[in-house]
C-alpha cells in the first residue's frame, strides 16, 4: 500500500468511522476529496478469472465454507497482497460523509427561545405603553392624548407655576393640567387636574367657577405617578359634554416618562 493508500485509509477513517471528527479539520476534508477522486479515477481492480478449487476427497477434510471464501477474495488486493478482512459492522461504519445535523430536540429548543425573547420584548413595550391601575386588572386604556402647546392654561388651574403648566388635548370631553408643585412636594414631581371646558365659567383673572363634579387633583410622589378618578353619576352635568354612559368610572394618569395622559376605563 502505497504513501496515498495509507493517507487515504487514514482520512477515511477520520470521515466514516463512528467517532469521524473530519468535519472540524477543513484542509483534511479537501485532502480526503482529492485522493477519493483519484483513486475512482485510476484504480480499478483487474478481473480474475477464479481458479477452479481442489476438493479433498469426501470425508478427509472439508474446504472452506462459503463465508470463508468471500473474506478469502477480499482479503486479496490488486498487487497481490493481501489486506485487513473487513467486517459487516465495518461495512456498517463505513457509510457515506454527511455533516452532523441539528437533532429536532435543538431545533424545537432555539425556536421556543426565539418565541420567548420576543414575547418578554413585547410585553416590557405594552408594559410601558399601557400601565393600567394595580388593583384593578380589568381597567381598559381608552385614549393617551399628548401635550396641546395652542391652548392657554388659566392661572386658576396652574397648582404650581403657571408658565410651566402643561396643557393636554381634549379628549371625550375631559382636558387636563400638568404642573410642577410649588416646591413643597419637592423636584420631579407633578400635579395633575381633570377638568370639563365647556363646564368652566370664568368671572376675571384669578376667579372662576365649576358647574360639573368636583374632581380632586392629584400629584405624584415618587414612583407612583399622579392619577385622578371621577364616577360619572347619573343625572351629572358631565354626561352632556362626553360619549361615556352613566356610572362610567375614569382615571387619567400621567405618564411623565412619555409626557402623555392616559385614560382608563373601568
Amino acid at each position: 500500500m502505497g504513501i496515498d493508500d495509507d493517507e487515504l485509509a487514514v482520512l477515511r477513517r477520520r470521515a466514516y468511522a463512528e467517532d469521524a471528527d473530519i468535519a472540524s479539520d477543513p484542509v483534511a476534508l479537501a485532502r480526503l476529496a482529492e485522493l477519493e477522486s483519484r483513486d475512482t479515477a485510476t484504480a480499478a481492480l483487474p478481473e480474475r478469472t477464479p481458479e477452479p478449487a481442489a476438493w479433498p476427497p469426501r470425508g478427509d477434510h472439508q474446504g472452506p465454507g462459503p463465508a470463508e471464501r468471500a473474506t478469502d477474495v477480499a482479503e486479496q488486493t490488486s498487487d497481490g497482497t493481501r489486506d485487513e478482512p473487513t467486517t459487516d459492522a465495518d461495512d456498517g461504519r463505513l457509510r457515506r460523509f454527511a455533516w452532523p445535523r441539528p437533532q429536532r430536540s435543538t431545533v424545537v429548543l432555539v425556536a421556543v427561545g426565539a418565541l420567548v425573547a420576543v414575547s418578554c420584548a413585547v410585553a416590557l413595550t405594552v408594559v410601558q405603553r399601557v400601565q393600567t391601575h394595580p388593583l384593578q386588572p380589568d381597567a381598559v386604556q381608552v385614549a393617551r392624548v399628548t401635550p396641546d402647546p395652542a391652548f392657554d392654561v388659566p392661572d386658576f388651574f396652574a397648582l404650581g407655576p403657571a408658565d410651566q403648566a402643561i396643557a393636554f388635548t381634549e379628549t371625550h370631553g375631559f382636558r387636563a393640567i400638568v404642573t410642577p408643585p410649588g416646591g413643597a412636594l419637592g423636584a420631579g414631581e407633578y400635579c395633575m387636574t381633570v377638568y370639563q371646558p365647556a363646564l368652566v365659567t370664568a368671572q376675571g383673572a384669578a376667579s372662576w367657577s365649576y358647574d360639573g363634579q368636583y374632581i380632586a387633583p392629584a400629584c405624584s410622589a415618587g414612583t407612583f405617578p399622579a392619577a385622578a378618578t371621577v364616577r360619572l353619576l347619573p343625572g351629572s352635568p358631565e354626561l352632556e359634554h362626553t360619549d361615556f354612559p352613566a356610572d362610567t368610572a375614569l382615571q387619567f394618569v400621567y405618564d411623565q416618562p412619555t409626557n402623555e395622559v392616559v385614560l382608563f376605563r373601568g
